[in-house]
């Protein structure tokens, strides 16, 4: 399971190809809006339709930026609550921004080392239409991450 990075870097490629209408990505945002306020999130709504809420600001001074290394923590699931992957403990997932998927890249920018979010990530800014491993084709994740380090 431990092969987010892969998939990742994969989601981000793959991301490009797909098309949605303007009409399927409400829907898709419509749906991880429905998920944080079934949940009682006290979240955001950020460009393309992220659901993000923080759960606890960060102490870092450095902020990520496009750019950046970063060292995560995470844990992702879909919204039925089957777990698809997970960081070991004490071994964080270390890539660049750019590397990962369009909601990591947007939930993550301006934030501090030990910033924790929560994050649901509607399929245009996820893995599109590509099932992967545990992944149906066009699935909302939804992950709460840790960022450990901002290099």
């Amino acid at each position: 399971m431990r092969n987010l990075l892969f998939i990742l870097l994969a989601g981000s490629i793959v991301m490009g190809c797909n098309t949605y209408s303007e009409e399927e990505k409400t829907n898709f945002v419509s749906k991880a809006e429905t998920y944080a306020k079934k949940h009682h999130w006290n979240y955001e709504v950020l460009d393309g339709g992220l659901v993000v809420e923080v759960l606890e600001k960060g102490t870092g001074t450095e902020k990520v930026q496009s750019g950046s290394e970063v060292e995560l923590s995470y844990k992702g699931t879909l919204t039925n609550g089957n777990k698809f992957d997970q960081t070991e403990p004490g071994k964080p997932l270390q890539s660049n921004l750019k590397g990962l998927i369009g909601g990591f890249q947007l939930g993550l920018l301006n934030q501090v080392a030990g910033t924790k979010l929560r994050m649901v990530i509607p399929p245009h800014l996820g893995y599109g239409d590509d099932a992967l491993d545990n992944i149906p084709a066009n699935s909302t994740l939804v992950f709460d991450i840790t960022i450990e380090k901002v290099i």
